[in-house]
């Protein structure tokens, strides 16, 4: 957890008393943060009053009223009081606590179970849940109001948070993340840019950067307000010709006023503007701690021991075998074979862009792709190998442990050779990290060259972010399950996954997935959710395998997930309800989703 996001101070210990008009904002943040108190007492009371059809409306109108404040103190809320403020508005799925054992499971709290309760089909029979909900979420607003009276800012995080709200409301504001039955998305994030313009109030000047940046943030609004219809909303345009502009206004108008970024590692860059630059990303904020950016060596060392067959314990599988570059690193079957030639339990994901996620395989049982790399080489089905053996081999090899000399040569070596089990871990992920592809023509458009994309392409996009709320799990712009903006977290989902691919009667595939782990009930049935670049080259699908084709997973999709073809799953996180998407949504959606290629300089073996 970074510092500047935690419940905490201590990223300003060297700072006792902030910038002058910092501080001014932090004033604004606990103004905005005192009227989200009285809204919210104002909730209890008027859930407390629920007894009738006029009066269920009334609260539904208040928590609207409640949520509008929320939206106004996000920016410092989630900067400042991260954790408090995904317990006030995280989803409203249970939280597990894995270190604390299989028990350790919290039911969820906040906004988004008070909207579920309220907003659903019988909120009278929900009413004193409601009320008991809304009193727990007074009592973290106290906690977060008696953290933010102390709390000490800086013109930096002031200006950095302003950032990261542009690319929350991107990423998760318009998809309806955090607004999943409400449907108040769109008007929420008209909200969220209305707490931007006050945190900005005391920087202003007469410089001409604000005229732009004023107009931008006008337009972005205007085009918000025009529906309150996710479905028929223009997600691409409202990316590419107002957030984006946006977001690079308040650069402008940051540097105009000499006002720097904080000096920190993260995986959305600090330099970054937005999210969909080229340069967005820091690979090593997705590594170890102690990682240290790989250098051109290294990577060709990776390179050929990934296509290396000593690295198995037999030396006839190398990690080639099965991730083949002309396939885009997967293999184009169901599942491959183990060794000793049985079915393994799942099928083959790419790596290219393997990098750019916290936790690695379906079930996420290492968090890190140098674990990953002993995971594979030391597991019997796979490859059945011993790092510390096959270093001793390959350190007979005279080129290449002239080639790992080269590759470290600025470590000393250990023992006489400098090839080690580390070492080896070490190229194999600088060269799977060296396969980051954020260039399909879905990214150049979003960058402003929309030529690229044809029309179908662009409903395509607009279907995945908005009615096939593709975008709430698979993150724009990575769309894995990595949680933007900080990708600290990834998440994991029960969609009911079948064994075979029938749209009646189906059965779960029996892979509990992250439950063999965790042991938690939650998890049962639960896999990361993958990123979806590449995946017109990646067939077939899902972790088993089970479709053949997008159009197919699609289908599943639109029908409500395993709740849709005769699969009943308690924990089922997927939302059961069919999508209703018509024949040329459902095309448009492939179409997009093919867009999302980019393999380029990856399949040199």
């Amino acid at each position: 957890m970074l510092t500047a996001c935690a419940d905490s101070t201590s990223d300003q210990a060297t700072t006792t008393s902030g910038d002058p008009r910092a501080m001014q904002v932090a004033a604004i943040w606990r103004a905005d943060l005192d009227s989200l108190a009285s809204r919210v007492e104002q909730l209890d009371s008027a859930l407390a009053a629920m007894s009738s059809p006029a009066s269920i409306a009334q609260a539904r109108a208040v928590f609207v009223d409640a949520r509008r404040a929320f939206k106004h103190a996000e920016l410092g809320l989630e900067y400042y009081a991260a954790t408090s403020t995904r317990e006030m508005n995280g989803p409203a799925l249970p939280e597990v606590e894995e270190n604390d054992g299989p028990e350790a499971v919290f039911a969820p709290t906040g906004f988004q179970v008070i909207e579920e309760g309220l907003f659903g089909d019988e909120p009278l029979a929900e009413r004193d849940a409601l009320v008991q909900e809304t009193r727990t979420l007074r009592q973290i607003l106290a906690r977060v109001q008696t953290l933010m009276r102390t709390q000490v800012v800086t013109d930096d995080r002031v200006w950095d948070a302003i950032k990261l709200e542009i690319a929350r409301i991107v990423s998760l504001g318009i998809t309806g993340f955090d607004s999943p039955v409400a449907g108040l998305s769109l008007a929420e994030a008209d909200d969220a840019l209305e707490g931007v313009a006050r945190s900005l109030t005391p920087y202003r000047t007469s410089a001409s950067a604000w005229g732009t940046l004023d107009s931008a943030l006008t337009d972005a609004r205007v085009m918000l307000r025009t529906t309150t219809d996710r479905e028929s909303f223009d997600h691409f345009t409202f990316i590419v010709d107002h957030a984006n502009p946006l977001a690079r206004a308040v650069r402008a108008v940051r540097t105009s006023l000499g006002i720097g970024t904080p000096i920190e590692r993260r995986a959305f860059r600090m330099d970054a503007v937005t999210l969909f630059d080229s340069a967005a990303f820091d690979l090593l904020a997705f590594a170890p701690l102690d990682a240290k950016m790989a250098t051109a060596a290294q990577v060709e060392l990776g390179r050929r021991l990934f296509h290396d067959t000593r690295l198995s314990g037999d030396d006839r599988r190398a990690c080639s075998t099965c991730h083949l570059p002309e396939k885009a690193f997967t293999d184009g079957l169901k599942v491959n074979r183990s060794r000793g030639g049985a079915p393994l339990a799942r099928n083959t994901p790419t790596v290219i862009n393997s990098g750019l996620q916290l936790g690695v395989f379906s079930d996420l049982r290492t968090t890190y792709l140098e674990d990953q790399v002993t995971d594979v080489v030391e597991n019997v089905d796979e490859m059945h190998g011993s790092l510390d053996a096959i270093a001793l081999s390959l350190g007979r090899d005279s080129s290449l442990a002239a080639q790992f000399r080269m590759a470290f040569f600025d470590e000393p070596a250990r023992g006489d050779t400098m090839v080690s089990a580390a070492r080896i871990r070490t190229a194999l992920a600088a060269y799977q990290r060296s396969l980051t592809r954020l260039d399909s023509p879905v990214d150049q458009a979003l960058r402003g060259n929309v030529a690229v994309l044809n029309d179908s392409a662009r409903i395509g996009f607009n279907v995945f972010v908005g009615k096939g709320k593709c975008a709430t799990c698979h993150f724009l712009p990575l769309t894995n399950g990595t949680v933007p903006p900080f990708y600290q977290k990834s998440d994991v989902e029960v969609l009911g996954t079948p064994v075979q691919a029938v749209t009646r009667r189906a059965t779960v595939d029996p892979d509990v997935g992250r439950y063999r782990l965790s042991r938690a009930a939650p998890h049962k049935y639960a896999f990361r959710t993958p990123s979806i670049r590449n995946v017109a080259l990646t067939a077939p699908y899902m972790h088993n395998g089970v479709y053949q084709t997008l159009e197919q997973v699609v289908d599943f999709y639109n029908r409500g997930g395993g709740a849709g073809i005769g699969i009943t799953l308690d924990n089922q996180t997927l939302p059961p309800d069919p999508l209703n998407l018509s024949a040329t949504e459902q095309r448009a959606l492939v179409v997009f989703m093919r867009a999302l290629t980019d393999t380029a300089g990856t399949q040199r073996r």
